[in-house]
């Protein structure tokens, strides 16, 4: 093609006849660039359709993320109600006088069992941390995304203040054996009789002037005093996640 335009031009030149080689020249030229600028037309377009589809998947996989984070919620919420309970069972049976330590032990394990809230945010980070929220074009839901992020942050800084305060208040006796942690079955399945006789017999659990007694039962209300907490701000974050998720609803995902 580059050769038959260089045949017409060199004819053109060569028959003298300039004023239409220079016509012809500047024709050739407005072909050039409007081919170029066609080419720049569809590599744009082609863009724009990859962007869109990229777009229409992070909506999707972040819309993944918020229903699973509602399920995750409402099963931590479910083991917080639990926990209550049993602290509200075991400041009964505490003082049920006469009671058995190791009963009321097993149950406390169970109750100050650390169940942590870990929100899936795989896709927001990845969009956000790749470079790419530019792709988010909905300007209220990228802003509503970005404002939920923080929220959520804040929220999980919040849960682990709250797990301190439980693992500081409830490992807060000097001596285990003493307290009577050998009670618990999975160590007392490890223990001969042997090691059992060498350990200390306080059956503070019977005795409600026992300074481990008034401890326990002080700390078992903290407990259910973060407890409580616990399933404010879960029941916040989920409260806050509504707007996103119908904002997210509203993207058609399949």
């Amino acid at each position: 093609m580059i050769k038959f335009f260089r045949k017409i031009r060199q004819n053109l030149l060569s028959e003298g006849k300039t004023g239409k080689y220079f016509k012809y020249a500047i024709g050739e030229i407005m072909l050039v660039v409007i081919g170029i600028l066609i080419a720049l037309q569809i590599n744009n377009w082609n863009e724009n359709r990859k962007n869109k589809i990229a777009e229409a998947d992070y909506y999707c996989r972040i819309l993944d993320d918020f229903e699973l984070n509602e399920k995750l919620i409402d099963e931590t919420s479910k083991h917080t109600t639990n926990k209550i309970k049993l602290c509200k069972e075991l400041i009964l049976d505490l003082n049920k006088i006469p009671n058995d330590r190791s009963e009321i032990l097993n149950k406390f394990v169970v109750a100050v069992r650390q169940d942590v809230f870990v929100p899936s945010n795989i896709a927001f980070e990845d969009i956000t941390s790749s470079g790419q929220l530019k792709l988010l074009t909905d300007l209220k839901l990228k802003n509503r995304l970005i404002q939920h992020s923080t929220f959520l942050d804040n929220i999980l800084n919040l849960l682990q203040e709250n797990r301190n305060v439980i693992i500081t208040r409830m490992s807060d006796f000097e001596l285990i054996s003493e307290f009577g942690y050998q009670d618990i079955d999975y160590l007392k399945r490890e223990l001969d009789k042997e090691h059992i006789t060498l350990l200390p017999k306080n059956n503070w659990t019977n005795d409600p002037n026992n300074p481990i007694f008034l401890k326990f039962q002080d700390n078992l209300i903290v407990y259910m005093a973060m407890l409580i907490r616990q399933k404010q701000h879960l029941s916040n974050l989920k409260k806050e996640m509504q707007e996103p998720i119908e904002l997210l609803k509203n993207k058609k995902c399949k």
